[in-house]
């Protein structure tokens, strides 16, 4: 496995971590347009986090 393949796999299990506790968060909330935010940044940490740790996992292992 390379780096970049295990910083992907990192952000991803990060982004199901954020998008958890961002539903948890939204459950919450009493306004239906904080909700829909909360959800939808969520939504959006599986696609930015695993492009991040692609990029940053071979700078932590030295490629």
């Amino acid at each position: 496995m390379s780096a970049a393949f295990i910083g992907a796999l990192v952000g991803l299990v990060i982004a199901t971590i954020d998008f958890t506790l961002l539903r948890m968060l939204a459950s919450r909330v009493d306004l239906p347009e904080t909700k829909r935010v909360l959800n939808i940044t969520g939504l959006t940490q599986f696609a930015l986090l695993p492009v991040v740790g692609w990029f940053v996992g071979p700078l932590f292992a030295g490629e």
